[in-house]
């Protein structure tokens, strides 16, 4: 299956569970794989055939932004609902989040979640 990769997207935002975490703005580095058929573009070279980089990275750090989680899992499960709604494409999302430099003897802790388009029910607001 074909792929798009994205590797080390910076998202600074409001993100943590404890008080201090809710006032100051901190990093989260993303990394996703998205599995999707690239063939049509390929074989056309043609940026509508694929789909767009740069929206996926804006569409992820806004969800984020927006919502100013308190957990790194609910941040994940934005973004694949997200990006899962955007785009009809999209067979599967694995997404990586890292919160870097918060534990003092880790470089960074994070979480990493994989879902598939048939796992993916649209919320219906309730």
């Amino acid at each position: 299956m074909d792929a798009i990769i994205i590797e080390g997207l910076k998202v600074e935002t409001v993100i943590g569970c404890f008080n201090w975490e809710r006032q100051i703005i901190q990093p989260l580095m993303l990394d996703l794989n998205i599995q999707t058929s690239l063939a049509q573009a390929a074989q056309s070279d043609e940026l509508e055939d694929t789909l767009n980089y740069a929206e996926i990275c804006e569409i992820s750090a806004k969800v984020i932004q927006t919502a100013q989680p308190k957990l790194i899992e609910h941040a994940a499960k934005l973004v694949i609902d997200a990006l899962f709604a955007t785009y009809d494409s999209i067979e599967s999302i694995m997404i990586t989040i890292r919160k870097p430099a918060i534990i003092a003897q880790a470089n960074s802790v994070g979480i990493r979640l994989e879902r598939h388009r048939n796992d993916f029910r649209p919320s219906s607001g309730e």
